[in-house]
């Protein structure tokens, strides 16, 4: 007889326990900097300035040819979703950026990436031993108000 009690009682607080984990929202691990950048949208936020604005989406494909670089241009703060399609198997790698994916030529070599510099980066056929492509990243272009744009055409 105790031991049911036991065992009921115990069910009844991991029923609680579990619930309550539930309701309780997740903790950041770094707390400084969820504070810093809390801070730094503020003082974005004054009169005059407006945000940054959020990259697109890019969905480029290269088609391994025998000769020739295909050229893929992304602006800094893009996503890039690449696909590269290949006649034969093949291991894709874009070294500069870490990244390595097989390629068959029924599945292409996929990558999703969001460059975090400038620059120009290879994308290489590793058993090939050659490059394939070249992944552009410049700079984001500032965008001008509507009133300063206007003023230019006049």
């Amino acid at each position: 007889m105790a031991a049911r009690r036991l065992l009921i009682l115990m069910l009844v607080l991991l029923a609680v326990s579990t619930l309550a984990a539930a309701l309780v929202p997740p903790q950041d691990g770094d707390d400084a900097t969820s504070s810093n950048s809390r801070t730094r949208a503020i003082e974005t936020g004054r009169s005059g300035d407006r945000p940054k604005p959020p990259g697109r989406l890019v969905s480029r494909t290269i088609r391994v040819v025998p000769h020739g670089v295909a050229r893929v241009n992304v602006r800094l703060g893009d996503q890039l979703a690449l696909a590269v399609r290949s006649g034969v198997a093949d291991e894709v790698a874009i070294p500069a950026l870490g990244q390595f994916q097989a390629l068959t030529p029924e599945a292409p070599a996929r990558f999703d990436l969001l460059p975090e510099r400038t620059g120009v980066f290879e994308v290489r056929l590793v058993d090939a031993k050659r490059v394939i492509g070249r992944i552009a990243v410049r700079p984001q272009e500032p965008r001008e108000s509507g009133r300063r744009a206007g003023k230019r055409h006049k």
